[in-house]
């Protein structure tokens, strides 16, 4: 419940952001789906927005969930690049959040 709610402000966030780039364009989207309980997606979109995702369904004793690893980045209004690295698990959403080239915090 906890990642939907984090997830669901992300969202917002984004959504509500200054849209300085109305003629944005897919460059790459790539999704796969099992249907089994793994998959993967990944795009990347002309104004520097990308996005990469992966999960798979897994045994905690008597209960089953998808655990959720990924991570996106985009360039905000001041040309800085904003990252996240995120794991979403049987123990909640663990964000790693920075700026700069992905990888390296700050």
């Amino acid at each position: 419940m906890k990642f939907v709610i984090v997830v669901s402000v992300l969202i917002a966030i984004a959504a509500s952001a200054p849209q300085d780039h109305p003629d944005v364009s897919v460059l790459r989207f790539n999704n796969e789906n099992d249907g089994l309980g793994h998959y993967h997606f990944d795009y990347e979109l002309s104004d520097g927005q990308k996005r990469d995702e992966a999960g798979e369904l897994k045994d905690f004793g008597e209960e089953k969930a998808v655990v959720v690893t990924g991570s996106y980045s985009f360039t905000g209004p001041d040309g800085q690049t904003y990252w996240v690295t995120f794991t979403a698990d049987e123990n909640g959403y663990h964000p790693v959040v920075g700026t700069g080239p992905q990888g390296q915090q700050h």
